[in-house]
């Protein structure tokens, strides 16, 4: 906290007998004034720059009118973060609705689950805000390896008005002064038992739990009272719901104890967008940032992507970049190009060290599997087998290899985790850049 510059401890006051006078410093020993700190851009010329202030607002000096298409193409492209503006979220309009129908109707909690980046997360953002305007409770929680059950649900507690509590009158005193379910529960560990009983007792208001990333949460006694608490909640009757989100490809791999709490629940698989939905997300980012895309470049993308999201965010993200950079606002096929050739080279990086040699024979691999995909197409009829590639053929054959060569058995866990996370978006990438 800085001090006036009027106040002065007692001791520093001195005295007027004591005062010495001033020597004359003379005309030429006067103190310089300082002058005014350079801009970043003019002080050094020659780096790079950040076009925009941690404000998002455009550093006055500039004169590069791209400047602020930059800023609305990076807010409509957001390959390192959820989707949370509803404008920007395309498709998933039936797994909304399936999702909204099981929490109001079937008043069942809810089990998400899916690959990476098929876009959970940013369903999860879209459901809140419209769970929020129905007037429900909403909590979030992104879960972790350090997840405890108790913490987590005094913090649920905590956010939930005591007023709601059927034995709390809304006149009384507790009502009035801002109390929380948090106050009603016992000290120490909590046990789903526990909380279910005050959960119970709410009234005039419902609430949603929100568990995403579950899949990270590794501490069996977590997982084990949420699977307990999901089924307490349900033979109560109590209005909290739980939406469960995570990494997986089945029920099981996301919830050991389903058959406990197979009645509570709907189980619900995001899978990968269709063309149509990969068009309309780009359309969006094109609507709101005013790039346009060529429609070549658009099919690019959509046959790059792969259903996915994220590459798709990813991909219309480095395109358009490439294409302001050279002053142009429309992206066009050769910027998708570079976009991939950027994409694959970022996945490269997060490639564990054991795996860098074979990433050569792995590239001239996928070129052959996807040419023997095509081949059986084009001898059958059926674009199925091209269309489905996000099902996992070909990089289920390059992790046979790998496995071949014994990579994995020297791999430490953390190096295993990281390049299965990776594979299939490489693989993907890799295969669109080489048609």
């Amino acid at each position: 906290m800085a001090l006036s510059k009027r106040f002065r401890f007692p001791w520093s006051r001195r005295s007027p007998r004591l005062e010495r006078p001033e020597p004359s410093l003379g005309p030429l020993s006067a103190p310089p004034v300082p002058e005014p700190r350079p801009r970043h851009a003019e002080f050094r010329p020659n780096l790079p720059s950040f076009h925009t202030t941690a404000t998002d607002h455009l550093e006055r000096d500039r004169s590069d009118p791209l400047s602020r298409q930059r800023i609305r193409f990076r807010n409509a492209f957001t390959p390192a973060q959820p989707v949370v503006d509803p404008r920007m979220f395309a498709g998933r309009s039936e797994i909304l609705e399936s999702v909204i129908r099981a929490v109001e109707e079937k008043r069942s909690h809810v089990i998400i689950f899916g690959d990476r980046g098929i876009g959970k997360t940013s369903l999860l953002h879209v459901l809140t805000l419209a769970a929020r305007e129905a007037r429900y409770i909403v909590i979030y929680f992104s879960c972790g390896t350090t997840s405890d059950f108790s913490e987590t649900f005094r913090t649920v507690a905590a956010e939930i008005p005591l007023l709601y509590h059927s034995s709390v009158s809304p006149v009384s005193s507790k009502s009035a002064s801002g109390n929380s379910l948090a106050d009603l529960l016992p000290p120490g560990k909590l046990t789903p038992r526990q909380v279910s009983d005050a959960a119970a007792k709410l009234v005039g208001t419902r609430v949603l739990v929100v568990l995403d990333e579950f899949d990270r949460a590794t501490n069996p006694d977590f997982r084990r009272d949420i699977a307990e608490l999901v089924k307490t909640l349900s033979d109560l009757s109590a209005r909290v719901q739980l939406v469960i989100a995570g990494v997986a490809q089945d029920l099981v791999e996301l919830m050991e104890h389903i058959p406990s709490i197979r009645r509570s629940i709907t189980a619900l698989r995001i899978p990968a967008m269709s063309d149509d939905e990969v068009r309309a997300l780009i359309e969006n980012g094109a609507r709101t940032s005013g790039v346009s895309f060529q429609p070549a470049a658009v099919e690019l993308v959509i046959s790059a992507a792969f259903g996915s999201p994220y590459l798709s965010s990813l991909i219309c993200h480095l395109a358009g970049v490439a294409a302001l950079s050279e002053r142009r606002q429309r992206v066009e096929v050769a910027d998708v190009h570079r976009a991939l050739d950027e994409a694959i080279e970022d996945f490269n990086r997060r490639m564990p060290p054991e795996v860098v040699p074979h990433l050569d024979r792995m590239q001239e691999m996928m070129v052959v599997a996807k040419k023997s995909v095509q081949r059986k197409e084009s001898s059958t009829g059926k674009v199925g087998d091209l269309a489905n590639f996000q099902e996992d053929p070909l990089t289920e054959t390059i992790k046979g290899h790998l496995e071949k060569t014994g990579l994995f058995k020297n791999m430490p866990a953390e190096h295993t985790a990281l390049l299965l996370d990776s594979l299939k978006p490489y693989v993907q990438l890799v295969s669109a850049r080489n048609p």
